[in-house]
């Protein structure tokens, strides 16, 4: 079991969290929760809904994405320390977009979105920050380089 000094030292390294303040680290580590998940496990499925936003610290998970028209397939692999689930960081959009499966066993931090909102807002150096490298996130969720 991770404790909260260990979750706040992987979100100070991770890229959405890296430089937030260590009082915003604290808080977002404090409602943080550690998932464990076996390999073929569903995290989640388009249209369920958007609470938690997760951080991988161990094992392998893919996304897949139905995306345009056509719906195609865009499957990503993702590394350690990978934000996946962002969507809860987007209200206005309270449903997932995509399937999460691991494709090992995995070690997940689990966020809720709202309350990480909540902390972002109460500093707002640290929630601009995190904002910002959000939008680079999504952005390269979409980008379809060769």
């Amino acid at each position: 079991m991770l404790k909260t000094e260990q979750v706040k030292d992987i979100l100070g390294h991770n890229s959405l969290f890296k430089l937030c303040s260590d009082r915003t680290l604290t808080d977002i580590a404090m409602i943080a929760v550690e998932l464990d998940l076996e390999k073929g496990q569903i995290i989640y499925r388009p249209g369920h809904d958007a609470v938690n936003v997760y951080v991988l610290v161990e094992g392998i998970v893919t996304f897949i994405n139905k995306a345009g028209l056509e719906f195609l397939n865009v499957q990503q692999v993702m590394d350690r320390s990978r934000v996946f689930g962002w969507v809860a960081l987007v209200p206005e959009h309270p449903h997932r977009i995509g399937t999460a499966q691991c494709l090992e066993n995995s070690k997940i931090i689990s966020i809720n979105g709202e309350q990480l909102l909540g902390i972002l807002d109460q500093d707002t150096q640290s929630g601009y920050l995190v904002m910002r490298r959000l939008c680079s996130m999504i952005a390269s969720t979409f980008d379809q380089k060769p």
